[in-house]
């Protein structure tokens, strides 16, 4: 999907890759997948003048060897040349003079104030410019593009952190706003709102939503990248993967689907027998496959069926899931599958809540849950003996 606006020619294509989780899948087949994946998405941005990732490059705040020394592997052959940096906004690019790429952390990335988190890291080995509630403006050609980025923030303080920061276009350039949020009304639930996010900006690019748009809204274009790979399976999941490119002389964006992807399959099957399940998966399979394709399975009513003989059958030919569900009554099911909850956000609403019940200070809350996730038990004591009123 294409979309034009007339601007003054600006003469940069910028790649935009989004949502990697390098470490998915870590201990089984799938962990390849992300490397795989990131490896073309970098190959087909090889004729880019810089690389946009609006966070969670990695799956978690602490990657393993194995991920960190296969993420630099890949990012120490990278072809392109990058743009000049001519100014920092709230950043000091004292000792920086090219991008390659500019990156911001994710929801999967975020640690505590004071510890090193992995794209950080990346930063000060060279790899790319990090940015948080700050930006940079780069030059190609007398030309100025300034990018500024909030990495992920807890959804219910993401509002007022953009409050605060405030940022604002910069006379003479195309201005970017990078974010890592949920944003309705894209997704459901009580997130930042679109009319929320600041005004002004030429093109919003945001991280964090797995299901790529492109779109317009009033002057300005908004670019939601998608994920580079399927972390959840889902019936939109199974779109396909891959990068866009951003022209900014023709303000045009470009989806470029991923050729070496794994496939998504998700459906469902109502009072199945065994063998009706077999016949679907022998009919996915009789299909073109480059890698083993990943096979979702929703089994509605009560058959008594034997998942794990079918897995056992399949299991070098496709990486099969199962998800069993029983007929259930409307509300309840809207109960159990429109609100559910990741253990993460189950526990952070949890220890949320508890917290709330003894009067803590809400701005404490998420401190107190990230130093939990550092398993920080001395630190969470302390915090609470000084915040509990």
């Amino acid at each position: 999907m294409n979309f034009k606006i007339i601007y003054k020619t600006i003469l940069m294509k910028i790649s935009v890759i989004s949502d990697t989780h390098l470490g998915f899948g870590y201990g089984t087949e799938l962990f390849d997948d992300p490397f795989e994946n990131l490896e073309e998405a970098l190959e087909k941005s090889k004729h880019a003048d810089l690389i946009l990732m609006p966070g969670d490059i990695f799956d978690t705040r602490t990657p393993g060897t194995e991920t960190l020394v296969r993420t630099i592997s890949m990012l120490q052959k990278l072809e392109i040349k990058g743009v000049k940096i001519i100014q920092g906004i709230n950043k000091n690019i004292e000792d920086i003079s090219h991008a390659s790429i500019v990156a911001i952390h994710g929801t999967h990335e975020r640690r505590i104030k004071g510890l090193l988190n992995p794209v950080e890291a990346l930063e000060k080995l060279g790899f790319l410019i990090y940015l948080h509630c700050n930006g940079v403006v780069v030059e190609k050609d007398g030309e100025k593009v300034c990018i500024q980025g909030m990495s992920g923030v807890p959804e219910q303080f993401a509002e007022a952190v953009l409050k605060e920061w405030n940022p604002r276009p910069k006379e003479g350039c195309f201005n970017i706003l990078m974010l890592h949020q949920s944003v309705s009304p894209f997704v459901y639930g009580e997130n930042i709102g679109i009319d929320n996010i600041p005004k002004g900006f030429d093109l919003y690019v945001l991280g964090h939503m797995h299901e790529k748009r492109f779109m317009r809204r009033n002057d300005s274009l908004i670019l939601i990248p998608g994920s580079l790979v399927t972390t959840q399976i889902t019936k939109e999941s199974v779109q396909p993967r891959g990068l866009w490119v951003f022209d900014t002389e023709k303000r045009e964006a470009e989806f470029i689907e991923l050729e070496k992807q794994r496939k998504i399959y998700y459906e469902t099957l109502e009072n199945p027998s065994s063998q009706d399940i077999e016949n679907k998966i022998k009919s996915i399979l009789s299909q073109n496959h480059k890698k083993k394709p990943l096979i979702r399975l929703k089994v509605t009513g009560g058959s008594k069926i034997d998942f794990k003989t079918i897995e056992d059958t399949f299991k070098t030919e496709a990486v099969l899931s199962f998800k069993r569900e029983f007929e259930m009554e409307d509300q309840e099911r809207k109960t159990l599958h429109e609100h559910v909850l990741s253990v993460q956000e189950l526990g952070s609403k949890i220890l949320r809540d508890n917290l709330k019940n003894n009067d803590l200070d809400p701005k404490v809350f998420e401190e107190v849950f990230e130093l939990f996730l550092e398993n920080k038990i001395d630190d969470v004591e302390e915090l609470l003996r000084k915040n509990i009123k």
